[in-house]
């Protein structure tokens, strides 16, 4: 929730600033100790600040200056987040505002600061109309963990139905699943229009749950097009490890640590004694850590790193320019273990069965 008490004291002081020095030097570490929304120099500008004096700046044009800002900010995040769906679909920053200033992305005429003479005026309080919802707009409902989004489906009377909606799972992420059932009545409080950051939301939400889905740019609307059908991994080999030490040893899985980019091992049987004659020794302190970290934990008998070695290994079948595959090799302080290291475990099953070859 947005506070505008804090926004007006900063505004203010802001303001003072400016008047004070004519200049926004240190205007960085006001919006700091108020904890609210920051103006840039240009919006400042842009608003007439810098001819205002600080009582001028009423509580309720600080309001609208921290709405219209607000809009800016949707903006740029869903342009953040989904990236630009049409030539002029967030152009001039023109995305519509409700009765509760709650931002639904589709084009209508944005609101421009207002001069001093022009400031804003109480008025009286009139009932909202019930919000006019169409099938296709993505509605947000209050609740735990940030609320949920709904994709309304069809109107019926006074209620609305939705087809999706977002729940989030044991692991915290938040995820689409289809409810065909459910309904609201229109004019009920704690359901509203989703903002431009929450139709991102709701869309990223879409993608990671494998449902395709396009929008309607001219209208601000989005539809669901089905799920996408699920890969199975491809195995590479028939068989996991030619029949000789390699098999005893078996491929493990490595934690994930640091700036460590490898995630299998893979040990011979029989130490290697010459890694020095066909790679590069590693002096990264903060990669040996890490890795030292990951071979720890997966085998609990290793001791320490006496060596490692790193080697880029050209890969086969590229197009244009060669590229290169990073393997390394450690080498336990204590008894001479040793252990092959990659990113994927196919590169080293592959490895092993060119070992297997030679």
């Amino acid at each position: 929730m947005i506070d505008y008490n804090s926004f007006h004291r900063y505004l203010c002081e802001l303001v003072e600033l400016f008047q004070k020095t004519q200049s926004l030097k240190g205007m960085s570490n006001i919006a700091r100790k108020w904890h609210c929304t920051a103006l840039t120099k240009e919006q400042f500008f842009k608003m007439n600040l810098d001819k205002m004096t600080v009582s001028q700046v009423t509580p309720q044009y600080s309001r609208m200056v921290r709405d219209v800002i607000g809009k800016h900010d949707a903006k740029m995040t869903l342009r953040d987040t989904i990236g630009r769906l049409a030539t002029d679909f967030l152009r001039d920053g023109k995305v519509s505002q409700g009765s509760d200033r709650m931002v639904q992305i589709t084009i209508t005429q944005s609101a421009q600061p207002l001069a001093d003479s022009q400031a804003p005026q109480k008025k009286e309080a009139k009932a909202a109309p019930l919000p006019l919802y169409k099938p296709g707009q993505i509605v947000f409902r209050k609740g735990r963990d940030g609320g949920m989004l709904h994709l309304v489906s069809k109107i019926e009377g006074d209620r609305f139905f939705w087809s999706y909606e977002t729940m989030k799972g044991e692991d915290g992420v938040e995820r689409v699943y289809e409810n065909t059932v459910s309904s609201s009545y229109l004019g009920n409080p704690d359901i509203r229009l989703a903002k431009g950051n929450e139709v991102a939301r709701f869309l990223g939400a879409l993608t990671r749950s494998g449902y395709r889905w396009k929008a309607d740019n001219a209208n601000g609307l989005f539809y669901v097009l089905g799920k996408e059908k699920e890969s199975k991994p491809v195995d590479v080999f028939a068989n996991d490890l030619p029949l000789n030490d390699y098999e005893n040893t078996g491929i493990h899985p490595l934690p994930s640590v640091g700036s460590s980019p490898y995630r299998y091992a893979l040990g011979p049987l029989i130490p290697i004694d010459n890694g020095e004659d066909y790679m590069s020794r590693c002096y990264d302190v903060s990669l040996l850590n890490a890795v030292v970290r990951q071979i720890k934990t997966a085998f609990s008998d290793f001791y320490h790193i006496r060596e490692m070695f790193q080697y880029d290994m050209p890969a086969l079948c590229c197009s244009e320019d060669i590229k290169e595959y990073r393997v390394a090799l450690v080498k336990d302080d204590n008894n001479g273990t040793c252990y092959w290291l990659a990113r994927d475990r196919d590169v080293l099953r592959l490895l092993s069965w060119v070992a297997f070859n030679v």
